[in-house]
């Protein structure tokens, strides 16, 4: 079976308090989050930073000198030092926690059996430490839906698949876990797909949709979905949650730049993703078969569960009013 592919020891029992409840009177929760100097991870530390009564968040970073956990200290963070490829670190990390946030990252080492080694690690780490709620940022499998391999995604589908094949313990007790599937960043507008430059003032917003609409959110409205599924966590143990602001089309998200930036063009190259797997940059492929997922219409998201969870989640065209600076300068370098 999957766990025993990892080689992880099949007879080992893992024992959890899964029957506790939350009180508030119970104090604040220790809430351990990973990813928290990214922008996901961050997001969720600065909103549960907001309410010190109700959490003790615990940032985990391999860089606790850099200046995104410096800020997150300032703010009533206590920074951990852990790496998810040394058990011990995770366990140290971990110990006392009531929930942990997991987020784990492809694109570092572009390595999928690494991602999920170490996604197991922090799974295990959390089980060992009596952790009480897992959520974790997962995903469908991709190369079961389109015969393609995803890695970035398909790594997170296999970690998923291990929370859920976890030993149960002696009592039939499960872990409590929450699995969110998130859309298409808003923030790969001023990073991984800025728009780029075709000639002065003419942009082109590179997507391969090929006349489907795509789900999209900011990661920034990611901290509300949290907030509110830690109010309430028992309504969400064993649930996925597929999450997205609004669905839009090419032509949807063109006019909107175009309404925000009066003295540029962006235009659609029509670009297809037959075209993106012939591009050569690292990760070309996988990009271009997470576009195939998404026309696939298998990439099912709930905008009205979205709005439940966060009812002030940005629309495109206002995350574009508020982030214009940000794209100014992506822009910028585009030149």
């Amino acid at each position: 079976m999957f766990k025993n592919w990892f080689r992880r020891d099949s007879s080992e029992k893992y024992k959890m308090g899964c029957g506790s409840s939350f009180d508030a009177s119970d104090g604040p929760r220790t809430v351990v989050i990973f990813g928290s100097t990214g922008l996901l991870g961050g997001a969720i530390a600065r909103r549960l930073l907001q309410e010190p009564f109700l959490y003790k968040v615990r940032c985990v970073t391999r860089r606790s000198s850099s200046e995104k956990a410096r800020q997150l200290a300032e703010h009533g963070a206590v920074i951990v030092n852990a790496d998810l490829g040394e058990t011990k670190s995770l366990e140290k990390a971990l110990e006392g926690a009531d929930i942990m946030f997991l987020t784990t990252h492809y694109w570092d080492e572009r390595n999928k059996e690494k991602e999920v080694i170490k996604g197991l690690n922090a799974i295990d780490a959390a089980i060992q430490c009596g952790v009480k709620h897992i959520i974790f940022n997962g995903s469908e499998n991709v190369k079961k839906i389109i015969g393609k391999e995803c890695n970035h995604l398909d790594s997170k589908s296999a970690i998923e698949e291990y929370i859920r094949e976890v030993e149960v313990t002696t009592n039939g007790i499960g872990i409590n876990f929450t699995i969110l599937r998130l859309p298409f960043w808003l923030e790969n507008f001023y990073s991984v797909f800025k728009p780029h430059k075709l000639k002065h003032a003419v942009y082109a917003v590179a997507l391969p949709l090929e006349g489907c609409e795509l789900d999209m959110m900011s990661v920034e409205d990611v901290g509300e979905v949290i907030a509110s599924i830690l109010r309430r966590p028992r309504q969400y143990y064993g649930k996925t949650l597929n999450l997205s602001a609004e669905a839009l089309s090419m032509e949807n998200i063109v006019d909107t730049f175009n309404r925000h930036f009066d003295n540029r063009k962006f235009t659609d190259p029509k670009i297809r993703v037959k075209d993106m797997e012939k591009f050569q940059f690292p990760g070309a492929k996988d990009l271009a078969a997470m576009f195939e997922f998404y026309q696939s219409g298998e990439a099912v998201r709930d905008i009205k569960l979205t709005r439940k969870l966060n009812p002030h989640a940005m629309t495109f065209d206002r995350w574009l009013s508020e982030n214009r600076d940000k794209v100014e300068e992506a822009l910028r370098e585009a030149n």
